[in-house]
C-alpha cells in the first residue's frame, strides 16, 4: 500500500461515521499487539487550544532529546500532520506500510460487523508507528470529547492536560458546561498528574478538580495571577510566568494561558521522571508553530489565516484584531460550517471588517456563500458573495495595499484550502 492509497483507505472509513465508544478500537489494538500499552503518554483534551498545547509540549520534549510522537487533528494542509515523530511528518511510505497492517486486522473486524471508523484506524496506526519508533513519550490529542474518544484506551498517562473548555459539539457532548467538562475530564487516569488551563467557566473547573481528587491525581493549575505580559503584538507574546521569562510566536493572550498550562504540564513531567530542564520548556514554548491559528502567512502584504470556529476561538480572534491590528483596514474572506453558531460568530467579527467576501467551503457541511452574505450584511455594508474560496483569495490578495490586511477566517476547512493554494 502506498501512502496515497493509505490516505484514500482511511478516508473511505468515513462511511461508517463518527461513532463514540471504545469496543472497536480496543479490539483492533489487541489484534495489533496492544502497542499503546508499551508507550508513555501526555493526553490532551479540551475545546480550544489542544493543538497549540500539544505542539508546545512536543517541542519541549524534542528539545530535551526525547524520541517524541505527536498525534493531533484535524490536519490543515497535509494529512500526515496528524502523525509526527520529532516534529517531522510520517513519511508516505511508512504511512502506507503501517496502514496496510492495520487494514488487515480491520478487514477481519469488518467481517464481524464491528467496522472500525476513520479515526479508530488512524489512532491504531499512530500507536503502532510510535511503538515501532521506540518513542520515549507520545503527546496524544483527543479527537472528540474524551471519555469515549478512541484515544482513551491508553493507560500509561504521565500527564492529563485539560485545555480551555467551552460550548462545542453540544449534540454529542452535552448542552451544559458541566456535561461537556465531565466528558473531557474522562481522560483523567488514576494516580496521574493533571495540568489545567485557567478555565473561564467555574463549572468546568469544579468538574476537573473533583475528578482529579476522586482519582488521586496531583493537580497543576495554570495561575493567571502569576502572569505578567511584557509585550503582545503580531510577532508573538513575551511574558513572565511564576518568575520565568517566556516567549511564544503564537499570537494572542489566550496563547499565554496555553503556554502557562504547558509550563505546568512540563513541571509535572519533570516530577514523573522526565529529564526536562527549564531551558527545554522555554525553547519548546518558543519553537511551537501551529497552522491556521491566527497565523500570519505574509507581512507584506499583511495576510492572516485563522480557523477558529466556536465562541472561544472567535472571541480570541476579535481580541487580537482589536489589540494588535486596530490600525488596519481589514478585508475578510469568511466561510463557515452551518452546524456551528454562525450567527454569533458573524455578529462578533463582521463589525470589525471594512469588507467581507463570503465563500462556500468545499465541505458538505458548509453554509452557502449567499446565505452567509445575508447574515453578514446586518453588520457590514460592504459584503460580496463568491462561491470559490481560491478565486476570492487570489482576487483580494492582489488588491491589498499599505495599511490593509486580508484575513481568511471561520473554518479550518477554509484555512486548509487557502494554505494549500499558496
Amino acid at each position: 500500500m502506498t501512502g496515497s492509497e493509505a490516505i484514500e483507505y482511511i478516508h473511505s472509513r468515513l462511511t461508517f461515521g463518527s461513532v463514540l465508544g471504545l469496543d472497536r478500537i480496543k479490539e483492533l489494538c489487541r489484534m495489533l499487539g496492544n502497542p499503546q500499552e508499551k508507550l508513555r503518554f501526555i493526553h490532551v483534551a479540551g475545546t480550544n487550544g489542544k493543538g497549540s498545547i500539544s505542539t508546545m509540549i512536543s517541542e519541549t520534549l524534542i528539545d530535551a532529546g526525547c524520541q517524541t510522537g505527536l498525534f493531533t487533528s484535524p490536519f490543515v494542509v497535509d494529512f500526515r500532520e496528524r502523525i509526527q515523530l520529532n516534529g517531522q511528518l510520517i513519511p508516505m511510505d511508512e504511512l502506507g506500510e503501517i496502514t496496510a497492517r492495520v487494514k488487515e486486522q480491520a478487514d477481519i473486524l469488518d467481517s464481524k460487523g464491528m467496522n472500525p471508523t476513520e479515526f479508530e484506524i488512524l489512532t491504531a496506526a499512530a500507536f503502532l508507528y510510535f511503538y515501532e519508533k521506540k518513542c520515549d513519550a507520545v503527546v496524544l490529542e483527543v479527537g472528540l470529547g474524551g471519555l469515549y474518544d478512541s484515544t482513551n484506551i491508553i493507560e500509561n498517562t504521565d500527564v492529563c492536560v485539560i485545555a480551555s473548555i467551552s460550548f462545542d459539539h453540544v449534540a454529542i457532548l452535552g448542552n451544559t458546561i458541566k456535561e461537556i467538562a465531565t466528558n473531557k475530564a474522562g481522560i483523567i487516569k488514576e494516580n496521574s498528574a493533571v495540568a489545567v488551563y485557567p478555565q473561564l467557566f467555574s463549572d468546568a473547573d469544579n468538574v476537573i478538580t473533583e475528578t482529579a481528587k476522586a482519582k488521586n491525581c496531583k493537580l497543576y493549575k495554570a495561575d493567571k495571577s502569576k502572569i505578567e505580559i511584557l509585550k503582545n503584538d503580531s510577532l508573538g507574546t513575551e511574558f513572565i510566568y511564576k518568575g520565568k521569562k517566556l516567549k511564544t510566536q503564537l499570537i494572542g493572550e489566550h496563547q499565554v494561558y496555553n503556554a502557562s498550562t504547558v509550563f505546568e504540564a512540563c513541571t509535572a513531567l519533570i516530577e514523573s521522571g522526565f529529564n526536562i530542564t527549564e531551558t527545554n520548556i522555554i525553547n519548546g514554548i518558543y519553537n511551537a508553530t501551529v497552522p491556521a491559528r491566527v497565523q500570519i502567512i505574509s507581512k507584506d502584504p499583511m495576510i492572516m489565516i485563522d480557523g477558529g470556529h466556536n465562541a472561544d476561538g472567535v472571541e480570541a480572534l476579535c481580541k487580537i484584531l482589536k489589540s494588535s491590528f486596530s490600525d488596519y483596514k481589514i478585508t475578510a474572506i469568511m466561510g463557515m460550517m452551518k452546524d456551528k453558531d454562525v450567527d454569533s460568530a458573524v455578529a462578533m467579527t463582521a463589525p470589525l471588517y471594512h469588507k467581507i467576501i463570503t465563500v462556500t467551503v468545499d465541505n458538505p457541511r458548509s453554509i452557502s456563500a449567499s446565505e452567509l452574505k445575508e447574515k453578514a450584511e446586518k453588520y457590514c455594508k460592504n459584503v460580496v458573495a463568491c462561491e470559490n474560496p481560491r478565486e476570492a483569495y487570489l482576487n483580494e490578495k492582489s488588491k491589498i495595499g499599505q495599511g490593509e490586511m486580508l484575513l481568511v477566517s471561520g473554518s479550518l476547512y477554509l484555512a486548509s484550502e487557502i494554505l494549500s493554494e499558496r
